[in-house]
């Protein structure tokens, strides 16, 4: 039994709090692979969860120069984008993925062991690693991570050196780089992975646009969209977002895109502290319960602070600050018949 079906069984116990839609995720791809749809190569998948624990470490906080050590969460994350092959062409089932998670949830340390083991391991030539953000100070937060990550390594550190804007490696001719929606170099890209970071930000859809269509002579792709909610509405965000919603729900069919769900079922949640893990899956482990206690009681003597804890903490999409009306007052999500209007 491998880390989805374990995860799965404890989703559905209601062990391990989640929203419904990340219920219905991880319900329904247990069931795709238990009938035969896809295949699991747990070996595969191992590959990549044993890299990042025996190669990367902690670069910060109390964890810092100790090994990584992955949680459930991130174990069954990995081998669902890894380990579940077509049987038809062999190769893996996901190429996109979006992961809604909230804030300080070890977010940036998975995403900088996924590309380095994607420069190193994946068998793939040439690799290009692209770590992307509306502002290039973002891009390079999972940069720095991955650099990190190389310098506490010695065998790493042997193989890898920093360049003026990227990190090489010399065996397969791979490297890691950090992109803006600014950089001039956004054309003529060949990624084999990309990461962008914090899409919240991203106000167009040029940079989801550019990267997804360089990775087009890839055999085996991979686009990774991690976030939090925001206050930016009407943005490449809110598509992605519905986009994703409408394949968990079963209203959309992709196969090739892999949605995850950390948020809360409703706003009202958010007081409620049995329901912050659905938002927060690393809560108790790598993100403090006493830390969002306090916040939590801040923002309810704090309006200001209102904000801020909904989007970034438990994934709640809001208008801006300076608004009167909630994003869940002014989204309307009834639907009408035509036929209602008839002789109007």
């Amino acid at each position: 039994m491998g880390y989805i079906h374990e995860y799965n069984t404890l989703l559905q116990s209601g062990k391990i709090p989640a929203c419904k839609r990340l219920l219905k995720v991880y319900e329904k791809l247990t069931d795709e692979i238990n009938g035969g749809k896809y295949f699991l190569d747990v070996a595969k998948s191992n590959r990549v969860i044993e890299f990042i624990e025996k190669f990367c470490k902690h670069s910060k906080g109390e964890w810092a120069g100790t090994p990584v050590k992955l949680e459930l969460f991130q174990k069954a994350f990995i081998e669902s984008v890894f380990g579940v092959f077509d049987k038809e062409s062999g190769l893996r089932r996901f190429r996109e993925t979006l992961f809604f998670v909230g804030r300080k949830n070890g977010k940036t340390t998975l995403l900088a062991g996924i590309a380095l083991y994607m420069m190193l391991a994946d068998g793939e030539g040439g690799a290009e690693i692209y770590s992307t953000a509306t502002k290039y100070a973002q891009a390079r937060i999972v940069f720095d991570e991955v650099h990190n990550m190389i310098r506490q390594n010695p065998l790493l550190k042997k193989h890898i050196r920093k360049r003026k804007t990227d990190l090489f490696h010399e065996g397969t001719f791979s490297k890691i780089e950090p992109l803006s929606r600014n950089s001039e170099t956004l054309d003529g890209l060949n990624a084999h992975l990309v990461i962008i970071d914090e899409l919240h930000g991203v106000r167009d859809r040029n940079l989801y646009e550019v990267t997804k269509q360089s990775q087009s002579t890839r055999r085996q792709p991979l686009l990774i969209m991690i976030t939090t909610a925001g206050t930016v509405r009407e943005c490449i965000f809110d598509d992605m977002y519905n986009y994703a919603c409408s394949v968990a729900d079963g209203t959309f069919t992709d196969d090739s895109f892999f949605p995850v769900f950390y948020e809360l079922d409703s706003r009202e949640e958010w007081t409620d502290s049995r329901a912050w893990i659905k938002a927060n899956p690393a809560l108790g482990s790598i993100k403090k319960v006493e830390d969002l206690q306090f916040k939590v009681e801040r923002a309810k003597n704090n309006p200001a602070d209102l904000t801020g804890i909904l989007t970034k903490d438990f994934n709640i999409r809001e208008t801006a600050k300076s608004t009167w009306l909630t994003f869940g007052e002014i989204n309307n999500t009834e639907l009408f018949s035509i036929d209602d209007f008839n002789g109007a």
